[in-house]
């Protein structure tokens, strides 16, 4: 193909979720569409979502779920609208209490279906391809390693610093910089914390639920312990606060509640009664039942109390003691697990340049930012994805008013 005679109405730079979607949706209203990549395949980044099951979407949407240094009032609830589109990709979904997963259970099935209407709606795909550079004179030039590629119209959906397996990159914020824009700092998001605690050598392999603490952030749901660290959905969910502290040398202790259902006044009145009406049982039995059995060796003995002491033998102190353990069971922090063992960058391209009824950049008429590279990160359950839907969603509908204006 000779690229040099094409003038493409828009190039976009990434052929992840929100590269592939903002494609399609111009591809569909007849405007000449390139995608570049520097993966061998599209989409690549999907299909480690979910645990590879892509969890795409959620039923419990809006801007309260997700973060950033601007205002995200013009983030609504478009997961139905999400939804429609991969059914239209023949996709259909299944609603695992208001979180959506392709019925399959797997994130192939979406990754495939979107660059099977790729390839149906005949859009040039440059793979293998590492933007270096873009410029402006007249029209936007997009060279790579390995070409050069003419555009009206320019739109960034290159992702941030997260997974460099998958094709991590720099050039979103470096050509945002370029083009005078502001980038906010950038930290690791959805990703595990690290610990040198000797807890988590006896608690390595349990899942247990509770609520994670952060300083004034919390989460609840299951969490996972390894050897050397903690991770699971509420550690996921407020992992940016530590990665953003970690990157400021701001590290504070992560604490967990395992016993969420009881207030501190009902634990201590269940524990009482407990070791009353069983005053022969050593303290481990006596407490079976509470949360997981490894949790509650580690709060006893963290109490100093011996694992054979019987109930009866314990003081006021004692109980307070296993309460407030209870409660507020420490983590001492190391820092996260990085960029790399992340899934979404949390910071980015500063939404105070970017028009957000647009995408489009405020320092550089036809010039889009879309998706991770921009200053916007949600919680697990579906949210970075829709936010790469909708924020395409926005670009795709300027760009085609504009260009076919």
């Amino acid at each position: 193909m000779n690229t040099d005679e094409k003038i493409y109405d828009v190039c976009i730079v990434g052929a992840g979720f929100s590269g592939l979607v903002l494609a399609i949706k111009l591809a569909r209203a007849g405007l000449l569409v390139c995608l570049t990549d520097l993966n061998r395949i599209v989409g690549r980044k999907i299909l480690s979502t979910g645990n590879g099951r892509c969890n795409f979407t959620n039923s419990r949407m809006g801007k309260d779920y997700y973060y950033s240094n601007s205002d995200l009032s013009f983030i609504g609830d478009n997961h139905q609208e999400l939804r429609e589109f991969i059914k239209e990709l023949g996709v259909f979904d299944k609603d695992m209490d208001g979180y959506f997963y392709p019925y399959t259970n797997q994130a192939k099935t979406i990754r495939e279906a979107l660059e099977n209407e790729i390839e149906a709606l005949d859009i040039d795909v440059f793979l293998d391809n590492r933007v270096t550079d873009i410029s402006l004179d007249n029209v936007y030039t997009i060279t790579t390693n390995r070409l050069k590629l003419t555009s009206k119209k320019v739109c960034i959906a290159c992702g941030g610093l997260s997974a460099a397996t998958l094709g991590s990159s720099k050039l979103g914020y470096k050509m945002a910089n370029k083009f005078g824009m502001k980038t906010t700092k950038l930290a690791p998001a959805l990703v595990g914390i690290t610990s040198n605690d000797i807890c988590l050598k006896e608690l390595a392999g349990v899942r247990a639920t509770g609520i994670v603490h952060y300083k004034d952030y919390s989460c609840e749901g299951e969490i996972q312990f390894n050897k050397d660290g903690v991770s699971g959905y509420p550690v996921m969910c407020i992992s940016r606060f530590i990665g953003f502290d970690e990157l400021d040398k701001k590290l504070s202790d992560m604490r967990i509640d395992f016993i969420p259902y009881l207030d501190k006044e009902n634990l201590t009145n269940e524990l009482m009664d407990r070791f009353k009406r069983n005053p022969d049982k050593t303290i481990n039995n006596s407490l079976v039942g509470l949360c997981n059995e490894k949790a509650i060796e580690q709060v006893v003995s963290l109490s100093r109390i011996y694992s054979d002491t019987l109930v009866s033998k314990l003081d006021e102190k004692d109980i307070e003691n296993l309460v407030y353990n209870f409660k507020s069971f420490v983590i001492s922090i190391k820092g996260t697990k990085g960029f790399d063992s992340s899934q979404v960058t949390a910071g980015g391209v500063d939404l105070s340049d970017i028009n957000t009824n647009t995408m489009e950049s405020q320092k550089s008429a036809g010039l889009y930012f879309i998706g991770e590279v921009l200053d916007v990160d949600g919680i697990c359950g579906g949210y970075n994805l829709t936010w790469a839907y909708t924020s395409a969603t926005l670009a795709a509908n300027d760009l085609i008013k504009v260009i076919k204006c």
